[in-house]
């Protein structure tokens, strides 16, 4: 990939889980859900985070892309001060009265008494204790952010009734209506679990590119990726565009053509996951703590946070499997690319093995909830 360092796009670009680089078998897809039965689709049992916190280099644009960063509110904890006030009032002082008499050649009068003036009262004085140094909690850590994050807190994801778009990848310009489809039901199924997370929702763009594309992210890429810096999702046009080219030559046409379908959505839904990311401030975390590891430990977070991607991505699908259609022949074509990508097809263990990846995209699908994307305390072995 042009312009790219040794652990993948330049920072704030994230791309997609990486794809297979045939698309699916003339014969059908020998796989489905991965073996077992729904009882292994669920999330791994908790082991705690069991994992290194990583440096700033992010896995090689695949397919797909990673996500950017965005500063998650945090609230601030308030702090009540409690002031008293001592009065101590000083006792009048009286001066008893004296009898005055005056001598005169007459009888003698009775005692007059004059009552002398009060003494003025003593102003009352006041104390007030020292007031408490007001002291600011420190920010949540990193480690924090990402995996104790409340996105994960927010529930079951309710369906939007989003439906799949008619138009197909027979033109760049049906192909961009068909992303925009699914980014405008994405759109209406996250804000509600992004604000109780506590993050502003705020919807991306979509930019449909052929041959590559430059972001401010910096550098260029053949193929789709999400950068944080301007919220924008690329998707790669040319790409989905041979794909559908290729299949009118399969003699199993429909089966081809519903894998391009799930393709495309779960691209789209990926690209979006890391938006979620963004806004809940994941992203910005995972950028820190790549900083301060470098090989495997670095290789390690970027899996987890693709990994993420895609689980957020398949709760939405889930959510919407009836309404979208996302059953039948569509579902198991899905179940067929998360079984097939993976970094068997790349040349670094950075966004999940195909053996890691169906999982976790069935654990959001079945679950339709964020709690069950928690990668960052799974342990190593289930993000490898």
């Amino acid at each position: 990939m042009s312009n790219q360092g040794p652990y993948g796009p330049p920072p704030g670009q994230y791309q997609g889980p990486p794809q297979p680089p045939y698309g699916p078998p003339p014969g059908g897809p020998p796989y489905g859900p991965p073996p077992g039965g729904p009882q292994n689709w669920g999330p791994p049992p908790p082991q705690g985070p069991g994992f290194g916190w990583g440096s700033n280099g992010f896995p090689p644009p695949k397919k797909k892309s990673k996500a950017g960063w965005i500063i998650l509110p945090i609230a601030v904890v308030g702090f009540a001060v409690l002031s008293s006030v001592l009065k101590h009032n000083g006792d009048g002082d009286y001066t008893q009265p004296q009898p005055t008499s005056t001598a005169t050649d007459g009888p003698t009068e009775e005692p007059t008494y004059i009552a002398t003036t009060k003494a003025p009262t003593a102003p009352a004085t006041r104390t007030t204790q020292p007031q408490p140094t007001k002291t600011t909690p420190p920010p949540p850590s990193d480690t924090d952010i990402v995996a104790k994050n409340r996105i994960y807190k927010t529930g079951v994801q309710k369906t939007v009734n989003c439906r799949e778009s008619g138009a197909r990848a027979n033109s760049a310009t049906n192909t961009r209506k068909y992303y925009n489809t699914v980014l405008a039901c994405l759109v209406k199924a996250w804000p509600k679990q992004v604000a109780l997370a506590g993050g502003r929702f705020v919807p991306p763009h979509l930019v449909g590119f052929a041959g590559t594309a430059q972001s401010p992210c910096g550098g260029s890429s053949p193929s789709s990726f999400y950068c944080s810096s301007n919220r924008t999702i690329y998707m790669d046009v040319n790409s989905d565009l041979k794909w559908y080219q290729l299949y009118l030559t399969y003699p199993n046409k429909t089966q081809a053509m519903a894998w391009l379908r799930a393709e495309m959505t779960d691209t789209v839904a990926h690209e979006f996951g890391h938006h979620v990311q963004n806004m809940t401030g994941i992203l910005a975390a995972t950028d820190n703590l790549q900083y301060e590891f470098s090989g495997d430990k670095s290789l390690e977070m970027s899996r987890r946070l693709e990994i993420q991607a895609t689980c957020f991505g398949n709760v939405f699908m889930g959510a919407n499997k009836s309404s979208y259609g996302m059953t039948g022949l569509l579902k198991s074509q899905l179940d067929y690319l998360h079984s097939h990508q993976g970094d068997e097809y790349m040349t670094q263990p950075d966004h999940g093995s195909r053996a890691i990846i169906p999982r976790w995209a069935n654990a959001g699908f079945v679950t339709r909830s964020p709690s069950a994307c928690n990668t960052y305390t799974a342990s190593p072995k289930y993000v490898r």
